[in-house]
């Protein structure tokens, strides 16, 4: 196992198809998680964004970036500290 860090991108469920468009185009491979999320109290539809592996100047680009595409005040991201593997075939 190689040590390795895990973001996760969490916003609005807006602009999906532009957001994994963009997101594509930058990562090799990640996984989109559908959520609900609260903001004040009240719920929302979400999404949570998850790359393994990643530079941390990369997320925050493509962060700022649908943050402007989907007209949001924050864009939360978190960065895990974890082991990852992969299996191949």
């Amino acid at each position: 196992m190689r040590a390795t860090n895990i973001y996760r991108i969490y916003t609005e469920a807006k602009n999906k198809r532009e957001i994994v468009r963009l997101i594509g185009e930058t990562f090799e491979s990640f996984s989109l998680q559908p959520t609900i999320g609260y903001y004040r109290g009240r719920p929302e539809n979400s999404i949570v964004i998850e790359i393994v592996g990643a530079k941390g100047q990369q997320i925050m680009q493509v962060a700022q970036r649908i943050q402007r595409m989907n007209g949001q005040k924050s864009v939360l991201i978190i960065r895990l500290q974890g082991k990852a593997d992969t299996i191949r075939i």
